[in-house]
């Protein structure tokens, strides 16, 4: 568990609109056989596939492989390609739906995590969502233990959110739920969250107490 905890180092950069006018270059590049294009591409977005992918399976070869076939089937129907609006958002659905795929044929690569609490379910405000973002800059390794204690759909609408800065839209869409649903359910995420950092500062202050004794 550790060594996945140390993923969390990796994260994308804020999205903007050169980013995104970058991404869609490498992208009509790609359509039009450009090999360069393709390796940045792969660059760019296998890291940030790779530790998205091993927060629900724990399998890393299988995540690998999945970003592997991903990203040759891109290259092979490359012509074929049409354009899109965001390049980000296409892979990690594209990926999702791959290894979902492959865990679909065996369930004992597939680890998910009960919800631990049950919290009245509202929409995050936006004072919590910028004290979460402040947090998750600063306390990446207190918030990547945090986030093995919440459930396997908390964590991951977390990491799309704060870690990959997808929209609501591209979150619902991704995940298929509506953009209610992906308010609610990130709220609760975010509750959870607070409850298990709440214990882990209050292990560490028991612990500093007993050294004093």
């Amino acid at each position: 568990m550790g060594s996945t905890v140390n993923l969390f180092i990796s994260r994308s950069p804020k999205k903007t609109s050169n980013s995104q006018l970058d991404d869609k270059a490498l992208w009509q590049s790609v359509r039009k056989g450009n090999d360069l294009a393709f390796s940045n591409l792969y660059q760019r977005f296998s890291n940030l596939l790779f530790n998205y992918g091993m927060h629900f399976c724990y399998n890393r070869e299988l995540v690998k492989d999945c970003i592997q076939e991903l990203f040759t089937t891109i290259w092979n129907r490359r012509e074929a390609l049409s354009e899109i609006d965001s390049v980000k958002y296409y892979l990690f659905k594209s990926f999702r739906n791959l290894l979902v795929q492959h865990i679909s044929k065996d369930r004992k690569r597939f680890v998910d995590i009960d919800d631990s609490y049950d919290f009245e379910e509202s929409e995050p405000s936006i004072e919590n969502s910028i004290i979460v973002e402040d947090y998750l800059k600063e306390n990446k390794q207190k918030i990547a233990t945090a986030l093995f204690k919440i459930s396997k759909r908390q964590r991951e609408i977390v990491i799309l959110k704060y870690f990959n800065d997808l929209s609501y839209a591209e979150i619902s869409s991704l995940m298929d739920m509506t953009p209610a649903s992906a308010h609610n359910l990130l709220s609760k995420a975010l509750q959870c969250l607070r409850v298990v950092i709440k214990i882990f500062l209050v292990s560490a202050f028991f612990h500093i107490f007993d050294s004093w004794f």
